[in-house]
């Protein structure tokens, strides 16, 4: 580096370095102070754009809430500030159409309850829905009502079922907006849903954001003078078989009582129609004179499923055979599977009469002393407990008889049981814990429930409220109330070892074991009411084991009674009821016998009716058609 004069260095450079420096600075500050005030403008405009696309996106939703609302039976309606929206923006998920849905093959219009009753709870969520689209929706190309009316026929015309709508990306100008949406409609009948895109129109009004009105918005393509509508599969409706694949509509019996009709639907038809009902068919548009202008939705047709039942038309006719050897005029007969609850065999007499295998409602007499004999042995009592069996015993101020004043003195329980010894039982009953005999009614399934998902009647046993209805159920009487079917049952469980609610498609709603150490001893007991008790006198083909009743139903002297015979053989178990039949063991009993022997192959010719009482007694109560 030169020298000066001097030998320094010189400065005066540098300082005019440093001089420069400090507006440099002063500059660069400004600059950054530019950047923070623009950069806090721009984060400000864009939150306020945020907060705008919200605002939008939630009429959006309020409005996609509410029709879907109206689209339901019974939706709990979203409004505008909680639209009840799903995960992801959805205004809900979709529902699988119900079994029980009406068949794709009907097309015309079918309004949703609140259409057809007056007062129907639905009134008021169909109410809800309404107020809440016309409360985020201001007229457009068309006026509200006309909205809300389109919609609603929509709906009606589709029958649909459920609905479901996913909100898009806002696209926001200063004072309109639109909103695309995806549509996934679920229709009755169709299992797969129906999905289609469509788009929201929004205007700026006052300080908020509304809907315009617009056939378009329901769907793109519908239009002024169009409706929806839709037309049936051309496929065959499936059809409901026995466990062998054979038809069950080849049994009248069952098809009255158990298949049911198509239309109106009833019985298994109306529970599996969802799986009977030819699939496919299309969503149409129809201008005003009917014609088909646009198809938007087309689903391939597939016929109808085949669903196999538990039902055996081999042991089906059994049963109608062997009800028809009786010489009284009313009976019915259920056969169940011992392995798995599974029904056999439903048959009523007269064929094709009213369901009482199914839905009669009796008393069930001494064959409830299965029930108690189990609530014994669970208490601990075994075959060789003693007892009396007097012609009459006295509990809580009411005498209890035997049959025809029968008396055996002291006794054990398998011989009480197998001679149905009713003061023996009403004193055991007496003895037992509390609330035993209800543990052991529950645990056979008496507790009131439907067993099938048509109109059916299981077991009631309620609560005793003294030690008189206590002594009364032990025996079968008093309030406790069963049907053919749960008896049925109840032998089934014995043999099995295990009580599973009856059933015919599928398996076994619930189902109870009872406890193992009891069997032997149970199964000894209905051994014995054929081998050496009140049954004794049959000729029952093979090893049998059953139980007698005679239910009293009605007052007099003596009281009326229907006859029982349940019981199992092998793997099948069975109930017999004759109505005003007396004594289990004589009109009951040799019809069970017929049934073996037409199993067998071996069947005594039908016998003409005879009615001595020249009436028609009709069941304790009953449950309406399937």
């Amino acid at each position: 580096m030169p020298l000066t004069p001097g030998g320094f260095t010189a400065l005066s450079g540098g300082r005019r370095r440093r001089s420069r420096r400090g507006p440099a600075l002063a500059m660069a500050v400004v600059v950054l102070l530019g950047a923070g005030v623009g950069g806090g403008f721009l984060w400000k405009a864009h939150r306020d754009r945020a907060a705008a696309d919200r605002a939008v996106r939630d009429v959006a939703q309020a409005y996609l809430a509410a029709w879907r609302a109206l689209d339901r039976t019974g939706p709990a309606l979203a409004t505008a500030t909680t639209p009840g929206l799903g995960p992801g923006g959805s205004a809900g998920t979709p529902s699988p159409s119900s079994p029980s849905s009406p068949s794709s093959a009907t097309v015309a219009p079918a309004s949703l309850p609140w259409r057809q009753a007056a007062g129907h709870p639905a009134d008021a969520y169909a109410a809800r829905a309404e107020a809440g689209i016309a409360a985020v929706t201001v007229p457009g190309s068309i006026d509200v009502p006309t909205l809300v009316a389109t919609m609603a026929d929509m709906r009606d015309r589709l029958r649909l079922t459920d609905a479901a709508f996913t909100v898009g990306e806002v696209r926001r100008a200063e004072t309109t907006a639109t909103v695309p949406y995806t549509a996934t409609l679920r229709l009755a009948g169709q299992p797969a849903p129906w999905i289609y895109p469509g788009e929201l129109s929004l205007t700026k009004v006052g300080g908020g954001w509304r809907v315009g009105a617009a056939l378009a918005s329901v769907h793109p393509q519908l239009a002024p003078g169009l409706r929806f509508d839709r037309t049936g599969s051309t496929a065959k409706r499936g059809e409901l078989l026995d466990a062998h694949g054979k038809p069950l509509a080849e049994s009248p019996e069952l098809a009255g009582n158990l298949v049911g009709q198509v239309a109106p639907a009833t019985g298994l038809e109306r529970v599996y129609d969802g799986r009977l009902a030819p699939r496919g068919g299309s969503i149409v548009l129809r201008d005003s004179r009917g014609t088909v202008v646009r198809t938007p939705q087309t689903w391939p047709m597939t016929d109808g499923d085949q669903i196999r039942t538990t039902i055996d038309l081999g042991v089906q006719r059994a049963a109608e055979l062997a009800l028809a050897t009786s010489t009284h005029p009313i009976g019915a007969m259920v056969a169940v599977d011992t392995r798995t609850g599974g029904i056999l065999a439903a048959a009523n007499h007269p064929t094709n009469g009213y369901g009482r295998a199914l839905r009669g409602s009796y008393p069930p007499g001494s064959t409830f002393k299965i029930v108690t004999a189990t609530a014994a042995l669970m208490a601990g009592r075994d075959a060789n407990t003693r007892l009396d069996c007097p012609k009459t015993v006295n509990v809580g101020g009411r005498t209890f008889v035997n049959a025809e004043d029968e008396e055996f003195g002291p006794i054990n329980l398998r011989e009480a049981f197998a001679h149905s010894c009713n003061t023996a039982f009403v004193s055991l009953a007496d003895s037992l814990p509390a609330d035993t005999l209800a543990q052991a009614a529950r645990l056979y399934g008496f507790d009131g429930a439907a067993p099938l998902p048509i109109a059916s009647v299981g077991g009631v046993y309620p609560m005793p409220r003294d030690k008189v209805e206590v002594a009364s159920a032990a025996i079968g009487q008093g309030r406790v109330a069963t049907s053919p079917l749960q008896l049925a049952s109840v032998a089934a469980a014995v043999a099995g070892g295990t009580w599973h609610a009856p059933f015919v498609v599928g398996g076994p709603t619930r189902s109870h074991e009872l406890p193992p150490k009891i069997l032997p001893d149970l199964r000894s007991f209905l051994r014995a009411v054929v081998t050496d008790g009140t049954a004794a006198k049959v000729a029952f083909p093979g090893e049998v084991f059953g139980k007698t009743g005679t239910a009293e139903y009605a007052p007099g002297n003596p009281p009326p009674t229907h006859a029982w015979f349940v019981g199992y053989r092998g793997t099948v178990a069975f109930a017999v009821l004759i109505e005003n039949g007396g004594f289990g063991a004589e009109s009951a009993a040799p019809v069970a016998a017929a049934f073996l022997n037409a199993l067998d192959g071996n069947l005594p010719p039908p016998a003409t009716a005879v009615d001595a009482s020249g009436a028609t007694p009709a069941p304790v109560t009953s449950a309406g058609p399937g």
